[in-house]
């Protein structure tokens, strides 16, 4: 009978029956186009593959999903991910449960990424990673009453349950320390302007300034993709200013890394001109010159308190913790602040 109403898409979405099984599989190189001609005609057929919903009505699949905005390529390259993807992997095999990564490289395939898996149930649940003002896939996701936990925050902060390090006290932190070491020009390079913790942590670092008497300058605020070209970009349009920024925060460390690799090729002794401090802490940090100085957020803890209270709303259990939990971040002092 799947085999047949797989025919059926096939005919109707004017594609093969083997395209229509690599969408139904969530595969990622489905040219696009196939991809919403085929998941139209599923939506329109209320379609459920049989053997996904047999398992639906008898048993778990003892997967989480985990879907990252990012192209495959980025995601190799990004050790936010890495880190974290490691740690979830790590305490959901404790419990028994695996870990399913998609990448999305737009927002529509990510919305379509997320169609798929509510409609086949081929994971249990979803922990979710890089929130926006109006997340729609939250609004999905409640609406459907399927288990998730978002690594961020949403507001409100209570609707949902949440991880997340105190990003606006982060930021804070990072801003207060290099105004405490005499700078006075610090720019701050966000990630993409929609996702909540590039707001929360330009909020904190608003804050500093205020506390401190220094003057809020939006022409020392950029945003960049997460890439070193798109921080290098956002490098250089600071350096054009007169007077150029004498420190620099960015979102994360692979932007500030960029950041201050373009800063070096512009002739800047690092940090006698100019001081930078990136987030996460990852690897990253010990292995360009000069070390960055970073935030570390825990991502290990992170990971863990997402996937465990992931593991117990879809076992049916209330979570031993409060809806939204905060995990402490902490200043690594490097030779770059």
């Amino acid at each position: 009978m799947a085999e047949l109403k797989q025919s059926e898409i096939a005919k109707l979405a004017g594609v093969s029956q083997a395209t229509v099984s690599r969408v139904l599989k969530g595969n990622p190189q489905v040219n696009e186009e196939m991809r919403r001609r085929v998941l139209a005609v599923v939506q329109e057929l209320g379609y459920v593959p049989d053997a996904r919903a047999q398992s639906l009505r008898s048993q778990r699949t003892h997967l989480l999903g985990l879907v990252v905005h990012r192209s495959p390529e980025a995601l190799a390259g990004d050790p936010f991910f890495s880190a974290l993807i490691a740690a979830i992997i790590d305490h959901a095999s404790k419990h028994d449960y695996h870990l399913c990564v998609d990448t999305a490289r737009t927002a529509r395939s990510q919305r379509a990424i997320y169609e798929e898996l509510l409609r086949t149930r081929r994971v249990d649940g979803l922990i979710l990673v890089e929130s926006e003002t109006r997340d729609r896939r939250i609004e999905r996701l409640s609406s459907e009453g399927f288990p998730f936990v978002l690594i961020g925050r949403y507001e409100p902060e209570d609707a949902i349950y949440s991880v997340d390090n105190d990003n606006i006290g982060a930021a804070y932190m990072a801003t207060e320390y290099l105004i405490r070491t005499g700078r006075r020009r610090i720019a701050y390079i966000g990630g993409p302007a929609g996702l909540t913790v590039t707001r929360d942590r330009l909020q904190g670092y608003k804050s500093a300034l205020e506390a401190c008497g220094i003057p809020y300058d939006p022409r020392l605020v950029v945003f960049a993709e997460f890439s070193e070209r798109s921080a290098a970009g956002a490098m250089t349009e600071l350096l054009s200013q007169s007077p150029p920024p004498d420190a620099v925060i960015g979102l994360d460390d692979v932007i500030a890394a960029g950041a201050m690799r373009e800063a070096k090729r512009y002739g800047l002794h690092i940090p006698e001109e100019i001081a930078f401090i990136g987030f996460n802490d990852s690897p990253l940090c010990r292995y360009v010159e000069p070390s960055l100085t970073s935030i570390a957020v825990d991502i290990p803890t992170l990971a863990g308190r997402a996937t465990e209270t992931l593991i117990a709303l879809i076992e049916g259990r209330t979570p031993d913790a409060p809806k939204r939990q905060i995990v402490p971040a902490r200043l690594v002092k490097r030779e770059s602040a």
